[in-house]
């Protein structure tokens, strides 16, 4: 036994505490104190262990499911044995099976169709190094081998891996080169809340990272049909972690069609949808890189694109252009898109006559981690566009829960009861005409918004005087450190590319 977790459940040693009691922060608790005291963590990320912990939960998951007696018992995705064989195995002999297996799970055109969901998860995975060989035996043999997974209330098992993701901050952060970030969950459960996720709703995400936003959603709809969810994304560690991420929170079996593409979202002319054919998203959650280098798409790509501009507009521009009328988006953007000139200029005109943009909701300060940038999100309805060019949005209502109100992932985090009176405000499900004004809530008339040269939605909802609050001296003084962290890191890069 090992930190007081037990074997099994109804026949668990006294002391133990059997798997169908334990909770998604003892269990992160516990892998973590593993990792800080029994690993190299100097030659091991946190984000890889993290990566392991998924890939052996899936092998072990899989066996277990297998093990089931009866008609209860799935057909195993791995071959036939492999948890058993791998849990004897060590050194050259555990990396030689890993990376085999590895490559046999994650093959893009294997003969099976059960396997979508490994080739995913196991894409372009790479084991520890061989000199790791021995903390990753103690991992199995300690850790994973020991304890009925399946036995653990599903809920728990998801939570602790989101807890996991979560305090990989660090290494995702400094995933610069395809812009990843992690979204704090309480705004994403205001999202899904205003957004008035149901259960017979198909939710997308086209830039899903870790898949906390199709979580987020899938908890909001109560479903227990695990295929409403999609996401794609185009950097392959946070399509492997989105995947496992995905099938712990909902229990999907580990043979269905996989939740996550791998995919660049931008140079393709259709939503992300879920494996059955003919059947459209009706709702689209997205958080998109805030970069503005990198591939963009152009004519040769999407012709079905106004304007070519930075990620964030693109994306806006993507949803705008291939949702169904009557589908629902909410889209993360920077100040830039909302008051930026050219392409920026261009999609606000084109969403606010081919969509019904209903609010802008201005986040705090200081909330993305070692973020500078300014945050937004954008709600809006996709329609059928009017005649006579006329604009499908009457009224854009802003709410500022910015103003006074900066916050860090670690010191201070946003809360869900922070966005308890945006959420009210909105009037979820009722009729936005009833909206009322209020200290931080204002209405814009499209017709202003349009008559403006750049049709900017640079607008305010607080107008009481104030400096705006960038957080405290300390808080400024680390941001600052951390971005030269990243900045170095860079030019070292560099350097060793150097002759």
């Amino acid at each position: 036994m090992v930190y007081g977790f037990g074997n099994g459940g109804a026949g668990a040693v006294a002391g133990r505490i059997p798997e169908s009691l334990w909770t998604g922060e003892e269990i992160a608790a516990r892998l973590w104190r593993f990792y800080d005291e029994k690993t190299s963590t100097r030659a091991i990320t946190r984000l890889q262990f993290v990566e392991h912990v998924g890939y052996l939960l899936f092998l072990k998951l899989d066996h277990e499911r297998s093990q089931r007696p009866g008609r209860f018992a799935r057909k195993s995705v791995a071959p036939e044995g492999t948890w058993p064989k791998l849990t004897d195995l060590s050194g050259d002999a555990l990396h030689s099976r890993l990376a085999e297996l590895m490559r046999e799970l994650g093959d893009q055109a294997p003969t099976r169709s059960d396997r979508q969901i490994a080739g995913m998860v196991f894409r372009d995975a790479q084991p520890w190094d061989l000199g790791r060989m021995a903390e990753l035996a103690k991992l199995i043999i300690e850790q994973i081998d020991p304890y009925q997974w399946r036995l653990i209330p599903q809920t728990e098992l998801g939570r602790a891996f989101s807890i996991m993701l979560r305090d990989c901050r660090d290494d995702i952060d400094r995933k610069i080169d395809t812009g990843q970030t992690l979204t704090p969950f309480p705004v994403l459960s205001a999202v899904v809340k205003v957004l008035d996720v149901r259960s017979d709703d198909i939710v997308i995400d086209p830039a899903c990272g870790t898949g906390s936003t199709l979580i987020a959603a899938y908890q909001a709809m109560q479903s227990t049909d695990p295929v409403v969810i999609a996401g794609a994304d185009l950097d392959a560690q946070m399509c492997r972690l989105a995947t496992m991420n995905i099938l712990l929170h909902t229990g999907r079996p580990f043979s269905d069609p996989a939740p996550v593409r791998l995919a660049d979202t931008l140079t393709h002319k259709v939503p992300v949808v879920r494996a059955e054919p003919g059947v459209p998203p009706t709702v689209a959650i997205c958080n998109p890189p805030f970069r503005s280098d990198g591939v963009v798409p152009n004519a040769t790509m999407r012709d079905d694109f106004l304007a070519y501009g930075d990620f964030p507009t693109n994306f806006v521009q993507h949803l705008m252009v291939t949702l169904r009328p009557g589908a629902r988006a909410a889209v993360f953007v920077p100040d830039g898109v909302l008051f930026g000139g050219g392409a920026a200029a261009t999609v606000r005109r084109a969403l606010l006559k081919n969509c019904d943009v209903h609010t802008l909701l201005r986040l705090p300060t200081g909330m993305f981690h070692r973020k500078g940038v300014k945050s937004n999100i954008l709600f809006f309805t996709k329609a059928t566009p009017k005649p006579n060019d006329q604009p499908v949005t009457q009224n854009l209502w802003v709410y500022d829960a910015r103003t006074g109100n900066h916050r860090t992932d670690t010191g201070n985090p946003v809360t869900e009861s922070d966005f308890d009176d945006f959420v009210a405000a909105c009037l979820v499900g009722g009729d936005a005409s009833e909206r009322s004004e209020s200290e931080r809530f204002r209405r814009y008339s499209v017709n202003d918004l349009l008559d403006h040269p750049t049709v900017t939605f640079d607008l305010k909802a607080n107008l009481a005087a104030g400096v705006e609050d960038f957080g405290s001296p300390k808080e400024i003084a680390s941001e600052i450190a951390d971005l030269l962290d990243t900045a170095a890191m860079h030019f070292r890069d560099v350097a060793a590319t150097l002759p």
